[in-house]
């Protein structure tokens, strides 16, 4: 019973690729070229009486991905990625890999649009949605751009899932200004083993109903469930509906926009040895009203939403990094794993996750304890406020956002845990503003939260992060670059541990006081759009002030990209 909706979801798609049969291809290619070298030192406490510490790295890679495109007229079309990459300090190519990084195949038939292969899957914020790191929105571009090869890397494009299955879409245009638009798929999350553990899919879809060119409305079905093997330990599935519907108006003064979505879940776990089934059902509400001015530049916004404290989602749940990930730079301190950094969260590779998790996943409360799973985070009521400017200023761009919000169901005691989270910031183009040609931009934000609890389990824990950047275009399209990170975290919280239901079954409590500061300076030259080298070095000190002891990271980075 559980191939179904696979079934019903894929079966058209499968069978139109079949015939899919065109003249006149069109071949194109592109891709993206990176060399990186990095030059790193540790320092700090904990190294200084350590003979056995490696205080010492140079490494890095050339890399290649060359994408080719197949297009026949508009039936089908073909994508493949090759990858070549090779380590620093290799010689003839000695330690070179090939490998197929990406590929997918679709097309379109009398409408019909479907696509096969390596697919980017995203819906609502409750349902298939990759939510990105709590940040402040204005770090520098040293830091950005460190991070965006992070995201390549680990197939981050937005808040899509990149996943492998098959989808497929169509559109009926009812005239009147009324449309009907259905879209569905079916990936595989997890493969078997062939012994205990099942193959996992998951099936979704979304079909929508156009009002007017104003307003429509969706409604939302995600399905994840096990495959089973003869000799299956357990069975697992998961169903998420929701219905959403969006106002849309633009006046001569204003832009209006209002959104809705409201829906449950359902989970169900069964043992298959002792035959115990558990389940559980949970709802959610989410409520947005923005409001632009047109004649001032800014947009106003409020936002409600409420997460039951059992509610699951894994495609909208699921993190993109690993708290409990071990770095690759400098693992091992004293023969103990190192613990990650903030400066770990946009330099290293290891911490990232592209996979669908069907439980809640770890993370690190002294980060984001109010949202780490995204607007999805269960066991949440939210109210929201937020301001920022629109796309007409030229000159400047800034936001600020408040939030405040309180448990539904008490974790770890009686008393409900609230919590605020007030951030905001701006990016000022001074060389708009000054009338000059030259790229001359000043960035600052900040991000604060609280999480506060009374009671006899009492909680408090703050967290503050602040940054500041310098763009400055020295000469033509040669910049100087500067920026600062600045976080600390101090307080008390309790860690919730769950079972294989998804459930919590113990707590422990922890206490932290730490503080960290990440310097960077460096220049850039732009080539082109599509071209560019930089040369930064990179700073990060992370004090414990409970154990009285610093990490120091010092890294020179060396970095060109080129794309075509």
């Amino acid at each position: 019973m559980n191939y179904k909706k696979s079934i019903i979801y894929s079966a058209i798609s499968l069978g139109l690729t079949l015939g899919a049969q065109a003249q006149n291809p069109n071949y194109s290619l592109n891709g993206l070229g990176r060399s990186i070298i990095t030059n790193s030192n540790l320092g700090g406490d904990v190294v200084q009486d350590g003979d056995n510490n490696q205080k010492a790295s140079v490494s890095g890679y050339n890399l290649f991905d060359l994408q080719s495109n197949l297009d026949l007229d508009s039936t089908f079309n073909a994508m493949a990625i090759l990858r070549t990459r090779s380590p620093f300090g290799t010689s003839f190519g000695s330690q070179t890999k090939f490998e197929f990084r990406q590929f997918s195949m679709g097309g379109k038939l009398e409408g019909f649009k479907y696509e096969l292969g390596d697919l980017r899957v995203e819906m609502t914020p409750y349902t298939v949605f990759n939510s990105d790191l709590a940040q402040t929105g204005y770090e520098s571009v040293l830091f950005s751009d460190r991070k965006a090869i992070l995201e390549y890397e680990n197939f981050n494009l937005g808040n899509s899932w990149l996943l492998q299955g098959v989808s497929g879409q169509y559109a009926w245009d009812l005239g009147n200004e009324n449309g009907l638009g259905i879209y569905a798929f079916t990936v595989r999350t997890a493969s078997t083993n062939e012994y205990t553990e099942p193959d996992r899919l998951m099936s979704g879809g979304r079909l929508e109903y156009g009002i007017n060119q104003h307003m429509k409305i969706g409604i939302n079905d995600v399905y994840m469930y096990d495959v089973e093997t003869g000799a299956s330990e357990y069975d697992q599935e998961i169903n998420v509906l929701t219905g959403d519907f969006n106002y849309v108006r633009e006046t001569d003064d204003a832009n209006v926009l209002f959104n809705v979505e409201g829906g449950f879940s359902n989970f169900v776990f069964s043992e298959v040895a002792t035959g115990t089934d558990s389940s559980y059902a949970d709802a959610t509400i989410d409520v947005d009203f923005d409001y632009g001015l047109k004649n001032k530049g800014v947009i106003l916004g409020f936002d409600f939403r409420r997460v039951g404290a059992a509610f699951t989602s894994p495609a909208a749940q699921s993190r993109r990094f690993r708290p409990d990930a071990t770095p690759g730079l400098f693992s091992s301190i004293d023969d103990q794993l190192r613990a990650q950094s903030y400066y770990d969260q946009f330099t290293s590779e290891e911490v990232y996750n592209n996979e669908v998790s069907p439980t809640l996943m770890a993370y690190n409360q002294y980060y984001n304890n109010t949202t780490p799973y995204g607007k999805a985070t269960p066991n949440r009521m939210v109210y929201g406020l937020n301001f920022a400017t629109d796309t007409s200023s030229k000159n400047i761009e800034a936001s600020a956002e408040f939030n405040y919000a309180s448990e539904i169901v008490g974790e770890g005691g009686d008393d409900l845990r609230n919590f605020m989270v007030a951030k905001g910031g701006a990016n000022i183009h001074v060389g708009n503003l000054s009338n000059s040609d030259r790229l001359i931009d000043v960035n600052l934000g900040a991000r604060y939260e609280n999480t506060s609890r009374g009671g006899n389990s009492s909680v408090s824990l703050t967290s503050l992060l602040i940054d500041a950047g310098l763009a400055f275009e020295l000469v033509d399209k040669f910049d100087f670059l500067a920026g600062v990170k600045m976080f600390s975290a101090n307080g008390n919280e309790f860690i919730a541990n769950r079972d294989g239901f998804n459930l919590v079954n113990s707590f422990s409590d922890y206490t932290i006081d730490v503080n960290e500061t990440i310097m960077s300076v460096g220049a850039r030259l732009r080539f082109s759009k599509k071209q560019m080298f930089n040369v930064n070095y990179n700073l990060s000190a992370l004090t414990n002030n409970d154990a009285a002891e610093t990490i120091q990271i010092g890294q020179l980075f060396i970095h060109y990209t080129g794309k075509f």
